[in-house]
């Protein structure tokens, strides 16, 4: 349900939605997960945008969703 959201959101964000790719990766021995986000090179600063104000949006919405088992948002180039 997270990575649905959020890559709904960052396509809507980016100039290239098609190389957007969401995953979830879970977290050993834990209910946490880490959520990678990978996008094209041109794209990386709308995702973050200024002063990292897009990506602490898009963390403090996957905490709404899922409090507490959120333990990273990254950011990746693909």
């Amino acid at each position: 349900m997270i990575r649905l959201f959020i890559e709904s959101i960052v396509k809507g964000l980016v100039d290239n939605p098609s190389a957007v790719a969401v995953q979830e990766m879970p977290v050993e021995n834990s209910p946490l997960y880490v959520i990678q986000i990978k996008v094209a090179g041109s794209d990386i600063a709308r995702v973050i945008g200024s002063e990292g104000r897009v990506f602490r949006a898009l963390r403090t919405a996957s905490n709404l969703l899922a409090p507490g088992h959120i333990k990273e948002i990254v950011v990746d180039v693909a």
